[in-house]
């Protein structure tokens, strides 16, 4: 597997990409200790190769695309995968419950179970767990820190955060 960093201004993001697909968006000024949590295998430092990944997160954050664009790979259960799927499902902009989330992967008791899944996505921002929020609209938890959640629902309304 491959890896390199996003240097944005405020921040560091790393970028782990296996086989071609992203894998790994680690959370601002990550570690690699942090991918491995998610991932296994040796990782390699890349910077060339990684250009695509690196621009699709770089046009994301800077509010020039609404998606990362790049094939990605999934390293998880099958309940984490159908998750991860549905949070793909929701359009730029918009937010779902946790609720919403369990009912949408016809587990609409397993709260618990589905914020894990939210919880462990290894690949924050290409997959939009911050669009999930607490049934009281509260925020809830973020892997990349309740900061990083807010600038990214701000830049999906509109406004232009720091990243």
């Amino acid at each position: 597997m491959q890896y390199t960093w996003l240097n944005m201004p405020e921040h560091n993001y790393l970028i782990v990409v296996d086989q071609g697909k992203l894998a790994f968006v680690g959370s601002p000024d990550a570690k690699l200790s942090e991918a491995t949590r998610y991932i296994k295998g040796p990782l390699v430092f890349d910077r060339e190769e990684m250009l695509p990944f690196r621009n699709a997160i770089y046009d994301y954050l800077s509010g020039d695309s609404r998606e990362i664009a790049v094939p990605l790979v999934f390293h998880g259960t099958k309940l984490q995968v159908a998750v991860w799927r549905y949070l793909m499902t929701i359009p730029y902009g918009e937010t779902r419950t946790y609720k919403q989330v369990a009912a949408a992967v016809d587990r609409p008791r397993a709260f618990q179970a589905i914020g894990n899944a939210v919880g462990r996505n290894p690949l924050m921002m290409a997959i939009p767990c911050h669009r999930v929020l607490r049934t009281d609209g509260g925020l809830g938890g973020f892997r990349g820190g309740l900061t990083l959640k807010r600038k990214l629902l701000a830049l999906e309304q509109g406004q232009q955060p720091t990243f």
